[in-house]
């Protein structure tokens, strides 16, 4: 953290700016407010108590830590449940501001932490079984226990590998999913787990590390539409229907697809699954996209078809440059009861082989009617083989194959209706040049020095326009400097030197001599 170095350059004159030169290679600073780092205990977190948690133990631990030195350890048997919450009330000033400033504006954060695994995290299990999923859930007055399951990609497909301890997982679910009261008299954080493993022969369960627990503003976003099944039908080939968009059933057991106009969120069509003459619940990839610009069949021979080879192009560069993929959901009509559940996952598969596939938050007890939208993290897609996620690796840019793939998961036959299949990408909207002259230099390190600590505008040092002017303005400073505003947004990186005889001359230190106790006309 560079928090307390920066404070530093409020400060006018010399100091300030020595301060500020030291402090500009630390790195970029995440647009986040930390509540928990267990840096000095538990901090509030207890068991949850419920009559369906497998909670075993819970302490602090000099392992695993992602901020600070000291993470929260937490061992649970197997099957689902909640194991650990923190309440936080209007006492825990610092704690409650943050939830209530979330309850106002939820589509606009995130809630973020790190889940660590380490050899001993499955060591003393007699078996690590088929599974191990996260879920988070909060409670407050109004809003009640709002809950997203499955917030994690099956950790069971690293571990049962050959990992590279210690296993980091990112989690970040948003918190229009998680929504809480505004001005609530208390707010609940709970984290649980659902895994099929089997306890050691002393009852010893899986242990696994939570450290980093923050809120995070979130980026504006835009979102592209890759499939929204509005494409008409030609008659004249009568082989294919147009509207289904190239897809079809997938290699799992198939799902029936038809066309409806029920559950439309795009447009006035939407893509029918059903399953309802499925008599036994099951996962399945029972959809898939699939494209081939190789349109000869013999493997040593490669004949691309141009066309074909451009939509997979376009279609990857739109995946790679995405954080998240997301479509809209309605439950069928004939969805035979509410004490169920529906799960959806999305899987990405290029020419290398690589399978990146993760699932959505659960619809739980889902009804007829019931609508949401399953929006999956490229982070959270990984590669059964490499380990590595979507959003680290991408997809093989080149690549002449590409299937996109659509499961289904549920305790029972249903029908459903899946509609605006579109990726998700961040808008930066950043901009360094605090004083407006059209180029990020060191005047407007002056505006941010000036500003910094303040809540002010963007001509006074705010480049994120989360107003304040703070470490992380400095950063955005700092990668584009030497750019104009223009071209500010393709991320122009200078060079260290340059950067720090920009500072110099922002803070009067080049050109000028004077008696000192240290050199300054030392190369940099």
């Amino acid at each position: 953290m560079r928090s307390f170095a920066m404070l530093a350059t409020k400060q006018n004159g010399l100091c300030g700016g020595l301060v500020a030169l030291v402090c500009l290679f630390c790195g970029p600073a995440a647009q986040a407010q930390l509540l928990w780092s267990f840096e000095t205990g538990l901090e509030g977190w207890q068991a949850t108590g419920y009559n369906d948690s497998d909670f075993i133990s819970i302490g602090t631990s000099a392992s695993a830590a992602t901020e600070g030195t000291q993470s929260l350890v937490v061992e649970t048997g197997p099957s689902y449940g909640w194991d650990v919450l923190s309440n936080v009330g209007a006492g825990d000033a610092a704690r409650y501001n943050a939830f209530n400033a979330v309850a106002a504006n939820p589509d606009a954060y995130s809630l973020d932490f790190d889940v660590v695994f380490t050899p001993d995290s499955f060591g003393s299990t007699s078996s690590i079984g088929n599974y191990f999923l996260m879920n988070v859930a909060v409670n407050s007055d109004t809003t009640g226990f709002k809950q997203s399951l499955n917030v994690s990609p099956n950790i069971i497909d690293a571990v049962a590998g050959t990992p590279t301890y210690p296993l980091v997982y990112p989690i970040s679910v948003p918190m229009a999913l998680l929504p809480v009261s505004e001005n609530s008299g208390f707010y609940q954080l709970n984290i649980g787990t659902n895994s099929d493993h089997v306890n050691g022969g002393g009852g010893e369960g899986v242990k696994y590390y939570l450290d980093n627990i923050r809120f995070t503003q979130l980026p504006q976003v835009v979102e592209t539409t890759l499939f929204s099944w509005e494409t008409p039908d030609n008659p004249a080939t009568t082989e294919v229907n147009e509207q289904f968009e190239g897809w079809t059933p997938g290699f799992g057991t198939g799902h029936t697809h038809a066309i409806t106009t029920v559950g439309a969120t795009d447009g006035t069509y939407a893509l029918e699954i059903d399953r309802s003459s499925q008599t036994s619940p099951n996962f399945t990839w029972g959809s898939q996209f699939q494209i081939s610009s190789d349109t000869n069949p013999d493997p040593e021979i490669e004949d691309i078809d141009a066309t074909l080879q451009a939509t997979i192009d376009d279609l990857v560069g739109k995946i790679n440059g995405a954080t998240a993929v997301a479509f809209d959901v309605r439950i069928g009509d004939n969805f035979p009861y509410s004490a169920g559940y529906a799960k959806f996952g999305v899987h990405f598969t290029d020419s290398t082989g690589a399978f990146y596939d993760a699932e959505g938050a659960s619809f739980n007890g889902p009804v007829e009617g019931d609508t949401g939208t399953v929006t999956i993290q490229l982070s959270n897609m990984i590669d059964n083989t490499s380990g590595m996620s979507l959003a680290d690796a991408g997809l093989l840019v080149g690549t002449t194959y590409l299937r996109i793939g659509l499961s289904t998961n549920t305790d029972g036959p249903g029908l459903y209706q899946i509609d605006n299949f579109r990726v998700i990408s961040e808008v930066s909207t950043d901009n360094a040049d605090f004083n407006a002259d059209g180029v990020v230099d060191g005047g407007d390190f002056l505006a941010w020095q000036r500003g910094y600590g303040t809540g002010t505008t963007l001509a006074e040092g705010d480049a994120n326009g989360d107003g304040m002017v703070n470490d992380a303005d400095l950063a955005i400073w700092q990668e584009n400097f030497g750019t104009t505003a223009a071209a500010a947004a393709v991320g122009a990186v200078p060079e260290p030197q340059t950067i720090a005889l920009a500072v110099l001359a922002a803070t009067g230190l080049l050109g000028v001599r004077r008696r000192s106790r240290w050199p300054l006309n030392v190369a940099l």
